[in-house]
């Protein structure tokens, strides 16, 4: 097991949103706990040319961005957006 941690700034846009998306998210971000690394679903995926090991979580028309600290066992969630903003801010991943 894993322990999912949320940012701040990626809680701050997780309240904007309304109930039923935002629980949504959660769901999906709560599934990292079982394995946060990508699969043969596709859903999650490693950004390249990063310092850090960065990944990205697609969850419907939201954006997940997370880092692994392997050691700890700890995944971090620091930024969630839409994917329109997501590809404006990092381009396309997809």
């Amino acid at each position: 097991m894993w322990k999912v941690l949320i940012e701040n700034n990626a809680l701050k846009f997780l309240e904007s949103l309304d109930k039923k998306r935002s629980e949504n998210i959660k769901e999906e971000l709560r599934l990292l706990k079982e394995s946060p690394f990508p699969d043969i679903h596709g859903n999650k995926k490693e950004i390249k040319g990063t310092s850090k090991s960065a990944f990205r979580l697609r969850i419907g028309d939201y954006r997940a961005f997370y880092t692994i600290e392997t050691e700890d066992r700890i995944v971090k969630v620091t930024e969630i957006m839409t994917a329109e903003a997501a590809h404006k801010k990092y381009g396309r991943m997809d």
